[in-house]
C-alpha cells in the first residue's frame, strides 16, 4: 500500500520535490550475493542506472564490480565471477564435509583463508583505486575498535572490499592503516540512511538476506541464537524504512523463489542470478508495483547453520 501512494504521488514528486538523485543500495548475503547479479542486469534493462552505490559485505564486491562499468558488460563481468565461484574456482570455503562443530573447535582467527577471495578480486575487478570508478561508490566495514560503521570511499579498493568483507569466525579482521575492521553487516546490512544522507531520493534496495517474519523452530541453543539475530536485522531494516523522508522513493527487489542453500554452497549462483532477473524485471514493469514474491532460502545439512526463509514485503 505504501508503495502505491508513493507511486502515485511521484509526478507531484517529481516537479515539486528536490532534485532527484538515484542510488542502488547492496546488502551483504554471502553465498547468496549472486541474486544482486540478475537485478543489475533487471535495472539496466529498464533503463534505471544508479548515481551512487553503496554496498555492504558482499555487496560491496558486487556494487563495486558494477561502479567500475555500470553496463551490461560489467554484469557480464560479475556473472563471470559468480559462475567461477559456482564451479569452486576459487574454492574460498574448503572443508565443508568436516563438520562445523570440529570447524569451529580448531584454533585460529577464521575457518577460512581470505587469500582465493583477494585475489579473485585483484584479478577480476578491472579498477585499483575508488577514483578510477565510474559511479561514485562507498562501501562499509565495522570498525572493532571504535564499535562503529567506518565507509570507505577512497584509496585501493580491494583491501576496503575485504574489509567489508570479512564476515566474523569465517575469515579474520581485516587491519587497515591501524585500525581493524569485520564484516560492515555486523551492525547493519541495508544501508538506506547512509544513501539518504547523502542525498539520494530514489533507492532501489538489492537485499539478498532473510527478513520473513516465520519464527525459527528452536531445537538447538544455536536456533535461538540464530533466531534472535535475524529479530535483530528485521528491526533495523523497518526502523531505518520508516526514518526515510516522504519525499524519497524506496524500491525493494524481490529476488524469486529459489533452492535452499548451505551458507558456504556457491553452487547454485547462476540460477540465483536468473531467478532474480525473472522476478525483479516483473516489478519493474508493473504499472504500480507487485508485492515480492519469497526471496533466497539458504538451509544447511545437519551440521551447518540453518536459515529461516525469507519474504521481503
Amino acid at each position: 500500500m505504501q508503495r502505491r501512494l508513493r507511486a502515485a504521488a511521484q509526478p507531484l514528486v517529481n516537479r515539486f520535490g528536490p532534485e532527484r538523485k538515484t542510488a542502488f543500495v547492496l546488502s551483504g548475503g554471502g553465498s547468496l550475493g549472486a541474486v544482486q547479479v540478475g537485478m543489475l542486469r533487471a535495472l539496466l534493462d529498464a533503463e534505471i542506472c544508479p548515481d551512487l552505490i553503496l554496498g555492504c559485505s558482499v555487496g560491496s564486491i558486487n556494487g563495486a564490480g558494477f561502479a567500475a562499468d555500470p553496463s551490461l558488460r560489467g554484469v557480464a563481468r560479475l556473472d563471470r565471477i559468480w559462475r567461477r565461484l559456482a564451479a569452486g574456482d576459487p574454492d574460498l570455503m574448503p572443508g565443508r564435509l568436516i563438520p562445523l562443530a570440529v570447524q569451529l573447535a580448531r584454533k585460529g582467527p577464521a575457518l577460512h583463508d581470505p587469500g582465493p577471495l583477494e585475489q579473485l578480486l585483484s584479478d577480476e575487478l578491472p579498477v585499483d583505486h575508488f577514483s578510477d570508478l565510474q559511479v561514485p561508490f562507498q562501501c562499509v566495514a565495522t570498525d572493532l575498535d571504535t564499535a562503529t560503521e567506518h565507509w570507505f570511499e577512497r584509496g585501493p579498493l580491494v583491501p576496503a572490499l575485504m574489509a567489508s568483507a570479512s564476515l566474523p569466525a569465517v575469515y579474520p579482521p581485516r587491519e587497515i592503516g591501524g585500525q581493524t575492521y569485520i564484516d560492515g553487516g555486523v551492525l547493519n546490512e541495508v544501508h538506506t540512511a547512509r544513501a539518504v544522507e547523502l542525498g539520494a531520493t530514489d533507492l532501489y534496495v538489492l537485499h539478498v538476506g532473510h527478513l520473513d517474519d516465520h519464527l525459527i523452530d528452536v531445537q538447538r541453543p544455536f536456533d535461538g541464537a540464530l533466531r534472535a539475530y535475524w529479530t535483530h536485522r528485521r528491526f533495523r531494516l523497518e526502523d531505518d524504512l520508516e526514518r526515510v523522508p516522504d519525499h524519497c522513493i524506496i524500491h525493494r527487489l524481490p529476488a524469486g523463489s529459489t533452492p535452499k542453500l548451505r551458507f558456504d554452497d556457491f553452487a547454485r549462483g547462476p540460477e540465483l542470478a536468473e531467478q532474480a532477473e525473472q522476478a525483479t524485471k516483473r516489478y519493474l514493469q508493473a504499472e504500480s508495483g507487485i508485492e515480492p514474491g519469497p526471496g533466497p532460502d539458504s538451509g544447511t545439512e545437519a551440521d551447518h547453520p540453518v536459515y529461516p526463509t525469507e519474504r521481503t514485503v
